[in-house]
């Protein structure tokens, strides 16, 4: 992080021409962390006095200002003031392209509340950028690398942990080349996501994108999507199929859970990575197609090569360039950005704009082990917001922690297996030992639900769980 000192540019001031709420209050925070005097003004009539007298380096202004257009007011900056950096503060989904704010204002970077401190760094640039007008990057609260190219899809990865930062990083240098990437991780962690970004970020992302999961897709189905098939093939075969590979040409495929997929069709995908050749079920044409496939899996796919569920040689293939999401468990100083990003997306959803979470909601978040990971968040949070009767959630919004009567859930003497155990078996409850339906809750395929249940040694069809096994236990 460079702050202001280390710019040579003490005491320099930013104006935060923005509503009174508290992503504001923390924006105010952040930039002062970077040594920045902050000033604040929540009237256009306000913000132009003190741009006189004050002589910012630096505004942040909101798309409306107590009513007042926010980019038409940065264009008079622009017009008056031209050295005055200027960055406009979108509301997410709000339809407007923030390029039609650098047309009409000259923006220099547009970004989105909340967001971390290198987010903050790039919208105030480098001393040597204050005079310049650049094309702008839209951001959010991602911690990403400085890209010319970082697109929304870098706008879903939340977080500000040097983990997360690594991982970007990595991203945004893999994204420029053409190498069939293998993401591993837990399921929940977003491995989908990093395959968007590296779609995004790479030449190819304006061509398509096409996501498969092997899991839940039945073997006899699966060829025939992703290699496409002729009318009459098959039963139901009613007409031609061009295939996921073929209709993605020039761009990416991301295929989820391969570690799923059957020994028969990881022949034929070996042999797609290999030639590049596609041809469909009751084809006897071949096409070759350019594509690059990212593949992503919660398996460890080495021991499955060991255990011969897995082809070393389809192995190889895929993880040329492997990369590793890490649960959020290892990341927990991202949980407070991840609650207050949700929250942010439900209160629009819902209509609710004065909707927040409290600091003890917070507090118990951070401490939980989150088996289900960023997902497990995501769902909770949306449970909060949706039952909650205040504007700020509390801990006893949160279903993790109604039933327990405090707001830690840290459990010091149990595994992380025993509270994974536990939140499916609580998740079965729910729904009367439906699988599918709990499943859908987990968001997980039910492949993997039986997986684990299997694992965790539950059987649905008793209606109720074992006592817990040794292994399980802490």
């Amino acid at each position: 992080m460079i702050t202001n000192a280390e710019r040579g540019v003490d005491g320099a001031q930013v104006l935060v021409a923005c509503p009174d709420s508290q992503e504001t209050l923390e924006l105010c925070g952040r930039l002062r962390g970077l040594g920045w005097e902050t000033l604040h003004a929540s009237s256009p009539g306000d913000a132009m006095r003190q741009i006189s007298s004050r002589s910012p380096r630096a505004v942040f202004c909101t798309r409306q200002l107590a009513g007042v257009d926010g980019v038409a007011l940065l264009a008079q900056l622009r017009d008056r003031w031209p050295e005055v950096r200027r960055v406009l503060v979108a509301e997410p989904d709000d339809g407007t392209s923030p390029i039609d704010a650098v047309n009409r204002a000259g923006i220099h970077y547009c970004i989105q509340l909340p967001c971390g401190t290198r987010t903050l760094e790039e919208a105030l640039g480098a001393e040597s950028d204050f005079e310049s007008a650049s094309a702008v990057s839209t951001s959010a609260p991602t911690g990403a690398p400085s890209s010319s190219r970082r697109t929304g899809r870098f706008e879903e990865i939340i977080g500000e942990s040097q983990t997360i930062v690594n991982l970007l990083k990595l991203v945004e240098r893999v994204a420029k080349t053409s190498s069939t990437v293998l993401v591993t991780g837990e399921t929940g962690t977003g491995k989908e996501l990093i395959g968007h970004a590296l779609h995004e970020a790479s030449e190819r992302r304006k061509m398509p994108f096409a996501a498969v999961n092997s899991a839940a897709i039945p073997e006899t189905l699966l060829e025939s999507e992703l290699f496409g098939h002729r009318r009459g093939a098959f039963t139901g075969a009613t007409s031609d199929n061009p295939g996921l590979l073929h209709g993605a040409d020039g761009g990416t495929v991301f295929l989820d859970e391969v570690g799923e997929m059957p020994l028969t069709m990881q022949a034929k995908l070996l042999r797609f990575l290999q030639t590049g050749e596609v041809r469909a079920v009751g084809s006897r044409h071949v096409n070759h197609v350019d594509v690059r496939l990212v593949a992503a899996t919660n398996r460890r796919l080495e021991d499955e090569v060991q255990n011969g569920n897995f082809r070393e040689d389809l192995y190889y293939r895929l993880a040329v360039i492997p990369i590793h999401v890490p649960p959020l468990r290892d990341r927990p100083e991202d949980v407070p950005l991840l609650a207050r990003y949700f929250v942010s997306r439900l209160a629009k959803r819902y209509g609710r704009p004065n909707l927040r979470i409290g600091d003890a909601a917070l507090d118990a978040l951070t401490s939980h082990a989150w088996p289900g990971n960023v997902r497990e968040l995501e769902n909770v949070i949306e449970h909060g917001a949706a039952l909650s009767t205040q504007d700020c959630i509390q801990p006893s919004d949160l279903p993790i922690f109604e039933r327990r009567g405090t707001p830690s859930i840290r459990h010091s003497l149990q595994s992380l297996s025993s509270v994974e155990r536990k939140h499916i078996i609580e998740t079965l409850e729910h729904v009367g030992w439906n699988r599918k339906r709990a499943a859908e809750i987990l968001q997980i395929s039910t492949t993997t639900l039986w997986r684990r249940l299997k694992e965790f040694g539950i059987d649905t069809q008793a209606g109720r769980p074992p006592a817990l096994s040794p292994e399980h236990q802490g």
